[in-house]
């Protein structure tokens, strides 16, 4: 029944996660949180004359106009005549990708961008013009020059608008909303992910998938907020956000590589190295590349679709085997844990979309009306769906290593623990001992009465000595590295360093606390030969291990135990010789 209902409460918390995540999507979308325009935005679509590669098209839409891909130094020119409209001041508005431009009213030069980047040698960025028109503009003959200062430059050409900087500017950042909303998410927690790396790194599992994880948000959040020129409302460096997106978007697949291979995601861990050195390698060979200008990094987008589209089926297959593999071997059965299907989930949906707006991306620039119209909607909720999956993959993998942790220290318990009185068995004891370094000190200790007690009282009192004799040396030696029991009557004490009189103090409370539960009455008697040895004993060699100083200890033991073995003979010899009349006279006198 309480199975049932723990199942029962995980679906709706994952019912009420999906509801409220539809919702913030439905809510960053909707048109009617957008403020209200100050003035008319006209779309200027129709009554264009375009050229292009000696032809000459009329389309009905100016963003819909279908022609080849724009090469290097080829040019499109777009006129028309301007409407007479009620706006001042007014601007024309649209986008170019890799290329210069150069505005014209009746003839007259009136705007030009680029040519300052052609001249250096530098890649054209991404940019959104906004050329501001003279009084009377209406009726007057418009002239858009855009040419290509790259191979593969763009296809297609961006809507061109009429109306006002402050409302266009206003109209655009309300359409980037959900893009920005998520961008800035997936950066800011990549972020602190990365600022928590170290606080991770060096905790107890020394897990460092949790950079990669930062990485990768922080990059998807660079990239959803470069591709959709979003930095164009913080910063005035199109040259910047522009390499910003190649760069962010070429760095992806190896912070994800990355990741998989530092989370034992991959099966073969050498395999998933040489991928990461692979598409670290290809990042910084196409940044060196641009950097000097002797490539610029444009032109390797469509190797990088192909290399993420393999890497990502590929990863996906493994994980996907790996995990069946481990659930279905028969002879080691290891149930599928939540950490791994999470991620496998986050990655599938996250490639899926990211392929949509790939196959998209290439009809509309090669097929289609051009990638200057491209969007990546799709990647942008399957890279915040994935980073959620991320993060709950970590914490569910926080969680598993927690709970393995956990029973590894149980079965070390019964591996290590001696059954009769909780303390290190031998094992463990000779374990310790091959560990030790530094200053320590070891006290062998041998249990006095042992075989009386069993012969005489029988097992079960001779088991309550020993345990209550463990209890002693626990309460006795509160700071010691180990107490162990090395099989019969025969223990062993280490301290962790060497100071004769902390080691002294612990022998007196020893023999205080013997002497007190002696005082009861009880058949029980304890009694304890010991000899110590430290890591600085003059007899012993310093390059010798643990265990010699151990037997050292252990001589000086049993030469305690002769002593007080010969007092005990003593003592009945003595006895014996005593005349019992003689020793009734003295006891009455």
């Amino acid at each position: 029944m309480l199975n049932a209902f723990q199942k029962i409460k995980k679906s709706l918390l994952s019912l009420l996660a999906v509801v409220i995540f539809v919702c913030t999507i439905a809510f960053l979308g909707a048109d009617i949180f957008k403020s209200p325009q100050l003035h008319e935005i006209v779309q200027l679509d129709d009554g264009w004359t375009v050229c292009f590669a000696s032809n000459t098209y009329h389309p009905e839409v100016l963003s819909k106009t279908v022609m080849s891909v724009a090469n290097m130094n080829d040019t499109i020119t777009a006129t028309r005549i301007l409407p007479d409209v009620d706006i001042n001041p007014a601007v024309i508005h649209y986008r170019t990708i890799l290329s210069t431009t150069d505005v014209y009213l009746n003839d007259e030069l009136i705007y030009s961008f680029g040519h300052d980047y052609e001249a250096n040698g530098q890649m054209l960025p991404k940019y959104h013009h906004f050329i501001s028109l003279p009084d009377g503009y209406g009726g007057k003959e418009i002239k858009v020059i855009i040419t290509a200062k790259e191979n593969s430059a763009f296809s297609g050409l961006s809507p061109i608008i009429l109306g006002n900087e402050e409302d266009i500017g206003r109209s655009f950042s309300q359409d980037g909303r959900l893009s920005l909303a998520i961008g800035v998410f997936l950066v800011m927690i990549g972020f602190v992910l990365v600022i928590l790396a170290p606080m991770f790194l060096f905790s107890g599992n020394h897990d460092i998938s949790i950079i990669f994880s930062g990485l990768i948000s922080m990059l998807l959040g660079l990239y959803i907020l470069s591709f959709n020129d979003l930095f164009w409302l913080f910063s005035d460096q199109p040259a910047m956000y522009t390499f910003v997106e190649y760069i962010s978007l070429f760095s992806i697949p190896a912070a994800l590589i990355g990741f998989l291979t530092a989370a034992r995601q991959i099966p073969n861990k050498l395999v998933g190295i040489v991928i990461w050195i692979i598409n670290a390698g290809f990042v910084a060979a196409t940044s060196i590349l641009h950097v000097t200008n002797i490539v610029h990094i444009n032109h390797f987008v469509s190797i990088l679709h192909l290399i993420a589209v393999v890497e990502g089926l590929y990863i996906i297959a493994a994980m996907i085997y790996q995990d069946y593999k481990r659930c279905t071997n028969p002879d080691h059965y290891i149930p599928a844990n939540r950490s791994t299907t999470m991620l496998i989930l986050g990655l599938i949906l996250f490639l899926g979309c990211s392929v949509i707006d790939i196959v998209k991306f290439n009809i509309l620039k090669f097929i289609s009306i051009g990638e200057v119209n491209a969007d990546i909607s799709f990647m942008t909720v399957g890279a915040f769906i994935f980073i959620l999956c991320l993060i709950l993959n970590y914490f569910y993998h926080c969680i598993e290593f927690i709970s393995e942790t956990n029973t590894k220290h149980k079965l070390e318990g019964l591996a290590y623990s001696d059954s009769l009185t909780s303390l290190a068995n031998r094992s463990k004891c000779e374990l310790t001992m091959a560990e030790l370094t530094g200053e320590y000190t070891i006290i062998s200790i041998d249990l006095d009465h042992l075989k009386f007690t069993n012969d005489n009282y029988g097992h079960a009192e001779g088991d309550r000595l020993i345990q209550g004799f463990a209890d002693i040396l626990k309460n006795s030696f509160t700071d010691a590295t180990l107490i162990g029991r090395m099989g019969g009557d025969e223990f062993i004490v280490i301290l962790p360093y060497v100071d004769e009189t902390r080691t002294t103090r612990d022998l007196d409370c020893f023999e205080d606390l013997m002497n007190y539960n002696n005082s009861k009455k009880s058949n029980i008697k304890y009694s304890a030969s010991y000899g110590i040895a430290t890591s600085h004993d003059k007899t012993i060699d310093y390059d010798v291990p643990s265990q010699q100083i151990y037997l050292l200890a252990d001589t000086r033991m049993y030469q305690m135990k002769n002593n007080h073995h010969a007092e005990t003979i003593g003592r009945i010899y003595n006895d014996l010789l005593n005349d019992p009349k003689e020793k009734e006279e003295n006891d009455n006198d």
